[in-house]
């Protein structure tokens, strides 16, 4: 099957952007780089991102667009567009919930921590085939300290070319869910169909009422062939 490169176009001349341009020519992963965007391309603007913008580069209601307005957001960047390339999205928008959070608690001092590592969770990965085609939505185990809820999931993943780990995440419907969210709880164990749990964590509630839950390594759910 012949794979068509992931086009990237990049709007700007300046000092960033041609940072920018040289970092991701080098990645070993198929991105063309074009000067105008086509529907579908990603887009990569040099200008500062929209007032309350997450880590001024992506805004929520701005998908498939990306900022450049600070040197250190270059290689966060690159690392969010070669996962993208992985993933075989189409698309990509920062979580509004996410969004939020940041407008809300943001600082200069947590902007550098935050562009030093690029976390996918922080994103909406939208229309991967490659995801859609490994979807886990069934029933699931979950235990928050010692107390144990049945729910139902519905979780998916992906090899994050950075750390070359599996990274994965969904949702948890369900009332015991939403409750242990309340009560501030964070970390969960998630098991299906008799197999071993594994670790995980409750992010944020959903617009829905679920809860969005993520994770790293072997998901609960088998992976054909494929090392965690």
């Amino acid at each position: 099957m012949t794979v068509d490169p992931t086009s990237v176009a990049v709007h700007g001349h300046g000092p960033l952007a041609r940072a920018f341009l040289s970092r991701i020519e080098k990645s070993p992963l198929m991105i063309d780089v074009v000067d105008h965007a086509s529907p579908g391309d990603l887009c990569v603007r040099e200008e500062q991102a929209p007032a309350g913008s997450f880590l001024g580069v992506a805004a929520a209601d701005r998908p498939g667009e990306l900022f450049l307005h600070d040197d250190r957001a270059v290689g966060y960047l690159v690392d969010l567009i070669q996962h993208f390339v992985v993933t075989g999205a189409r698309s990509v928008v920062v979580r509004r919930p996410v969004q939020i959070e940041w407008s809300a608690a943001g600082s200069a001092r947590k902007l550098r921590k935050r562009l030093r590592h690029f976390h996918p969770d922080h994103y909406d990965w939208i229309g991967s085939a490659s995801i859609d085609d490994d979807v886990f939505d069934g029933d699931a185990l979950l235990v928050a300290d010692g107390d144990t809820a049945s729910a139902r999931l519905r979780i998916t993943g992906a090899i994050d070319p950075l750390d070359g780990r599996y990274h994965w995440a969904g949702t948890v419907f369900g009332d015991d869910a939403r409750r242990w969210k309340d009560e501030r709880v964070v970390g969960v164990t998630v098991s299906v169909g008799g197999r071993a749990p594994v670790d995980a964590r409750l992010a944020e509630v959903t617009p829905s009422g679920a809860v969005r839950v993520v994770g790293v390594g072997q998901p609960p759910y088998p992976l054909d062939s494929l090392v965690v």
